[in-house]
C-alpha cells in the first residue's frame, strides 16, 4: 500500500497538461503495437515522404508516437521533468497551445532542414522525427539560457547538473538512441529565436482570450479540476503584458489630451 500511496501521490503532483500528454502517448504507443507499427509509420514525420508524397499530416502529431515502450520512456521522462514546471507557470491553456504550436514549427524547420542536407546525402531525407524529445529539449535549451548555473537534477538519475550541460547531455543521450536526431538540431535553431525574440516563451496569450478558452468546450468541463492551472493561478507573461498594454493606453491618451491643448493654444 505504501508504493501505491506514493505512485498516487506522484500522479496527483503531475499538472493536467502534463498528464494529457502522458496519456494520449501511452494510448499511442498501444494502439501502435496492435496494429504493428502501422500507425507510427503513417504518422511519424518522414521528410521524403512529407515533401514528395505531399503527406502534410505527418506534420502536426508525430510528438505523440514514440515507436517502442523503450523510446516512450525516455521521451516521457524527459519531459515529464521539464512539462510541469512550465504549464505551473503559464497555466495550462497556454501551455496546451505551445506544445502543438511548438511541435509544428519544429517539423517545418526539420523538413526544411533535411531537404537542404538532401544535396549533400539522399539519406537525411528517409531519417524520422517523433516523441516529445524535440519539445523537451526546447524547455532545457530556455532553462540553460536563462539559468545557466543553476542545478537541476538530470531526468530520473539520482545526480544533478547545471543547466548548461543539460541539453548537450540530453543531445548525446538522444542519438546515442537513436542516430541521427537532426530535429534536436531544429529544436535548438527554434529554442535560440523563441529565447531571443519572446523571453523564451512564445505563447503569452492575454489573459482574456485564455478565459475564454477556459470557460469553453471541452475545458470547461476540466478547469475546476486541482491540477488545471488557470490563468488566475499563474503571475506571468500576461498579467504582465496587460500592465505594459495599459500603461501603452494612458501615455498615448496623455500625448493626445496634449496635442488638443497645444492646438487650443495655437488657436487662440
Amino acid at each position: 500500500m505504501l508504493i501505491l500511496d506514493k505512485i498516487i501521490a506522484i500522479w496527483q503532483s503531475i499538472t493536467f497538461g502534463t498528464k494529457f500528454v502522458l496519456i494520449s502517448s501511452t494510448l499511442c504507443c498501444i494502439l501502435d503495437i496492435f496494429t504493428n507499427d502501422s500507425l507510427f509509420n503513417i504518422f511519424v514525420d518522414t521528410p521524403s515522404k512529407t515533401i514528395y508524397e505531399f503527406e502534410l499530416w505527418r506534420l502536426f502529431i508525430p510528438q505523440f508516437f514514440h515507436g517502442d515502450m523503450y523510446n516512450i520512456t525516455i521521451s516521457l521522462l524527459g519531459f515529464l521533468f521539464c512539462a510541469i514546471e512550465v504549464e505551473k507557470s503559464y497555466g495550462t491553456i497556454p501551455f496546451f497551445c505551445d506544445i502543438f504550436f511548438k511541435n509544428l514549427i519544429i517539423q517545418i524547420i526539420y523538413v526544411l532542414l533535411c531537404f537542404s542536407l538532401s544535396y549533400l546525402t539522399k539519406e537525411v531525407l528517409e531519417t524520422q522525427s517523433f516523441g516529445f524529445w524535440n519539445i523537451t529539449f526546447i524547455y532545457m535549451m530556455n532553462k540553460a539560457l536563462t539559468d545557466q548555473d543553476e542545478y537541476q537534477k538530470f531526468l530520473c538519475f539520482p545526480f544533478s547538473l547545471p543547466s548548461k550541460y543539460y541539453p548537450p547531455a540530453f543531445f548525446l543521450i538522444m542519438n546515442i538512441i537513436e542516430f541521427p536526431r537532426l530535429d534536436l538540431i531544429a529544436s535548438t535553431m527554434f529554442a535560440f529565436i523563441e529565447y531571443q525574440l519572446f523571453d523564451g516563451f512564445m505563447m503569452k496569450l492575454s489573459k482574456g482570450f485564455v478565459t475564454k478558452i477556459e470557460y469553453s468546450f471541452p475545458f470547461k468541463y476540466f478547469q475546476s479540476r486541482q491540477d488545471f492551472i488557470t490563468c488566475d493561478q499563474v503571475n506571468h507573461s500576461f498579467v504582465l503584458e496587460e500592465a505594459k498594454q495599459s500603461q501603452f493606453q494612458l501615455e498615448i491618451g496623455s500625448i493626445t489630451t496634449t496635442e488638443s491643448r497645444v492646438q487650443d493654444q495655437q488657436q487662440i
